[in-house]
């Protein structure tokens, strides 16, 4: 391929910085072992490497792993950017490394994120018995012609799946985020108004009511010529003021 490109005019090829950041592996149906990333990158001034191992925790394995390195690509006669191939392949180590199992590979064409800014999507393994999903951070910046026009071939969209946010162990015990705390607070509304709607609403006291309003409403059938009960008690207080032996009826 270096040969080849050694016949192909300057003006079709162009320099790229290429930076990767392996963030995680989600979906990982197993608990034990530790994991590891090997990535290679086609035609790129450091080609390949790999991670450091880590643990499996709640079925995620955090890396965070950057990759940065340089790749010449090549223009067609349609000025679409050639290929730069990034291969990921995923193991699982045992027994202090006497067992190693593939969990799955990644095969993706960087020049599809060209001069884009920096991309974070989830990725499906492929070759792997897991629906097992890594997330990575890829930006392709032109270093040299950046006036030069080209396109980026056609994304394979079939590879991408929707983001999956994973919780790092080390966040679980941090205060919520603003996001988390809207959440609580529509939450706790919430479950007030259902117990006020759920709760008896109390009568109003008798205690704020006047006493005639509340003895005309405790005496619907009482006979319009006897007395009052606010009349009777009236009569017993200017009968105990002035010493009037109440009379019996």
């Amino acid at each position: 391929m270096a040969l080849l490109n050694f016949f192909i005019s300057k003006h079709r090829k162009l320099d790229f910085e290429i930076s990767i950041l392996i963030r995680d592996l989600a979906n990982v149906p197993l608990v034990s072992g530790l994991y590891y990333v090997k990535w290679r990158i086609k035609n790129a001034s450091h080609a390949s490497g790999i991670t450091e191992r880590a643990p499996i925790n709640d079925h995620c394995i955090f890396w965070n792993h950057p990759i940065n390195t340089m790749s010449q690509l090549v223009l067609n006669k349609q000025h679409v950017l050639g290929a730069c191939e990034l291969k990921l392949e995923i193991f699982q180590e045992l027994s202090g490394g006497k067992e190693t199992h593939s969990i799955g590979s990644l095969t993706i064409n960087l020049s599809e994120y060209a001069d884009s800014g920096v991309s974070t999507r989830r990725y499906l393994l492929d070759q792997s018995k897991f629906n097992s999903t890594i997330k990575l951070s890829i930006r392709m910046k032109p270093k040299s012609d950046v006036g030069t026009n080209f396109h980026v071939p056609q994304s394979q969209k079939s590879t991408i799946v929707e983001p999956y946010q994973p919780q790092q162990p080390q966040q679980r015990d941090r205060s919520p985020l603003p996001d988390d705390r809207s959440i609580e607070s529509i939450a706790t509304t919430s479950e007030k108004r259902r117990l006020q709607t759920s709760m008896p609403q109390l009568k109003k006291s008798h205690s704020a009511m006047s006493l005639p309003h509340f003895c005309k409403q405790n005496a619907p059938f009482s006979n319009p010529d006897d007395p009052s009960p606010t009349d009777f008690v009236e009569e017993l207080f200017t009968r105990k003021a002035f010493n009037v032996p109440a009379t019996s009826s």
